[in-house]
């Protein structure tokens, strides 16, 4: 029985002026810094219980929408005939520096003379495609191996204050800062694949830190991974792929905020790409001489799809009623909500741009100001007159064994708890959590994050809390346990 793998990659990188998505305002890309890509990995292998397959796909946008990959699959199988549907799964790396037609919040109109929403999502169904089959057609004889090494990339991002509140980029110079909310993961989990002539081919780069260091900027990038993916590509030759997944980092981002006033490297720039992508080089470099020619030609495959149904954070009372009370607050004064909400956006846009210009480190919006204080209200009124409808966020986890390594999926920008607390249950060597995959299941965060409140831990920020996370770790760790028991089993 032999381990069937095969990997390919699509340029998505627009020809145009773009809007970049991922911020409250509206930004047309000035240029491209590094192209994007969809990259794709697939696996295959004849076992006892049948034939395990695996489509692995790393797209360089915000986020992957359900319905797209649905649709990547019905196109995809339609082209392949001996491919399963569900054996497919996509992710995104997150970026802040690139296009996409799925938008969670958009208080403007798309740009005229840029690609339109549906000329996005068309262009990058079908290079996602491409992607897909070009994979699946080069499947070959091959094997793995994995490593796991430290790089510094991802940080903490919400800063804590004395009176029991938290900011996500909140100042640190401030006196009343006590620290950060949060640690961090530093280790980045490698897969890499070889053919049956032991030339690498291709490695899996897990990551618990956003790509995005270009977040704000008017570029399009791929980030931190974008340019390791040219560094790799430079000693190993363009055939070598790299295939970013994003780990548990819903509360990360690429820079140490208590110490970036004095670090000469600007993390929400250029350089900040540069420095972070040589230490992942290195750590690539390292992991590979770590796994030397300790190819795996037989690695232990299966790969299971479950759907879970998680509860919906909901609102109380008391939180509706003083909702309601900030709303008429900040309506005030105003005709009505609508006319309060576009001048109120129309502050909040002028105060951006005049942070653009006069600060070198971002982020360059303020979530303090009245717009985005009204937004965040209205959400919880929303949220409390229809979550008696909704009592489910319902989502698909994918657990795949591949080796001695097990990967994970989820679709949120999940909080670095849930992944530590899954990692550390994991029977696995190395246990890859990968998230927004799938679908868009916005922040997911903890207890600890709530009840401090700020950006990414709010009502607005997602469908789910805590409840949902330990529901999530509980049914990731089971999951990857049914593995490691299954092949223990088969071999009694």
């Amino acid at each position: 029985m032999k381990t069937l793998i095969g990997w390919n990659s699509q340029d998505i990188t627009p020809e145009q002026p773009v809007e970049l998505i991922g911020q409250y305002y509206q930004r047309i890309s000035r240029g491209v810094r590094d192209p994007l890509f969809v990259t794709a990995l697939a696996i295959e292998r004849e076992t006892d219980g049948g034939r395990q397959q695996a489509v692995m796909v790393s797209l360089d946008i915000i986020y992957v929408a359900r319905d797209f990959q649905e649709e990547v699959r019905r196109v995809a199988c339609s082209r392949v005939s001996d491919l399963d549907p569900g054996a497919i799964f996509l992710n995104a790396t997150h970026i802040h520096s690139g296009p996409s037609w799925f938008v969670p919040f958009r208080w403007w109109v798309p740009a005229k003379g840029t690609p339109q929403p549906e000329e996005i999502r068309a262009f990058l169904l079908e290079r996602a495609v491409n992607a897909v089959v070009g994979a699946w057609s080069a499947r070959k004889p091959g094997g793995v191996g994995s490593a796991s090494v430290p790089a510094s990339v991802g940080f903490c991002r919400r800063m804590l204050y004395s009176d029991g509140t938290a900011m996500m980029y909140g100042e640190t110079a401030r006196r009343d800062f006590i620290g950060v909310e949060g640690s961090n993961d530093s280790e980045v989990r490698m897969l890499f694949t070889w053919d049956e002539q032991e030339q690498l081919t291709g490695v899996v780069v897990n990551v618990a830190c956003p790509a995005q260091v270009m977040e704000s900027r008017y570029m399009v990038s791929g980030d931190y991974f974008g340019e390791l993916r040219k560094r790799v590509q430079a000693v190993h030759g363009a055939g070598v792929q790299v295939l970013p997944q994003v780990s548990a980092a819903g509360c990360q981002s690429p820079r140490n905020l208590p110490a970036q006033a004095n670090d000469p490297v600007n993390y929400w720039d250029e350089d900040g790409v540069s420095a972070i992508a040589a230490r992942l080089k290195k750590a690539v470099d390292e992991g590979l001489a770590s796994v030397g020619r300790s190819i795996d030609l037989d690695p232990v495959f299966e790969h299971e799809v479950s759907h879970l149904d998680l509860p919906v954070r909901r609102v109380s009372l008391e939180e509706y009623q003083m909702a309601c009370a900030e709303v008429n607050r900040l309506v005030g004064g105003f005709a009505d909500v609508s006319t309060a909400s576009r001048e109120l956006f129309a502050k909040f846009v002028g105060d951006t741009h005049a942070g653009e210009d006069r600060r070198r480190h971002g982020p360059f919006d303020n979530k303090e100001l009245d717009f985005v204080l009204l937004e965040n209200a209205q959400a919880v009124v929303l949220r409390y007159e229809t979550q008696g409808h909704t009592q489910a966020f319902q989502m698909e986890l994918h657990a795949l064994r591949l080796g001695d390594c097990a990967f994970v999926t989820n679709p949120f920008e999940l909080f670095l708890d849930y992944g530590q607390m899954i990692c550390a249950r994991s029977p696995a060597k190395r246990t890859f959590v990968v998230q927004l995959a799938c679908d868009v299941g916005r922040y997911l965060p903890t207890a600890r994050a709530i009840a401090a409140g700020g950006y990414s831990a709010l009502i607005i920020n997602g469908s789910v809390g805590p409840e949902g996370g330990r529901v999530l770790v509980d049914a990731s760790v089971e999951a990857i346990e049914r593995q490691w028991k299954n092949q223990i089993c088969g071999k009694m």
